[in-house]
């Protein structure tokens, strides 16, 4: 699977992570997979973690409680170096894929892609090739 190595999944609902997690696995069984239930606990796990285990796929929700996927974007880039950013790419999970939120997304500079709720299988895989192939 080319380059990706880790993967940080970043959504408050339980059944979801489960799901993506088994469709990661699925797709390859040596990836590690993270899972946080909000915004305030990727930043934590980033800093705790980053620098021994720099996801190379972030895959973040935009609504959760504690610090949802705009305040974490915002968190992120004061955070981290722009080496530490390069290593990783975000894809943010919209429950609806309406124009204006794509395009907000989009227009934040550490969001590489967007994709809609829920996500599947072949959207991992696509998610993998188009961005570590």
């Amino acid at each position: 699977m080319g380059r990706i190595k880790s993967i940080l999944l970043i959504d408050d609902d339980e059944t979801t992570n489960f799901l993506n997690k088994l469709f990661v696995k699925q797709l390859d069984s040596n990836l590690e997979v993270n899972v946080v239930l909000n915004g305030k606990e990727a930043i934590d796990f980033l800093v705790l973690n980053g620098k021994e285990i720099t996801p190379c796929l972030i895959v973040l929700d935009t609504n959760m409680p504690v610090m949802n996927g705009w305040e974490f974007l915002a968190n992120y880039d004061e955070k981290f170096d722009a080496d530490f950013k390069e290593r990783n790419t975000v894809v943010m999970l919209t429950a609806v894929d309406t124009e204006k939120v794509v395009a907000k997304a989009m227009a934040d500079p550490n969001v590489d892609d967007t994709a809609q709720k829920p996500l599947s299988d072949l959207t991992f895989r696509v998610l993998i090739n188009k961005h570590f192939s």
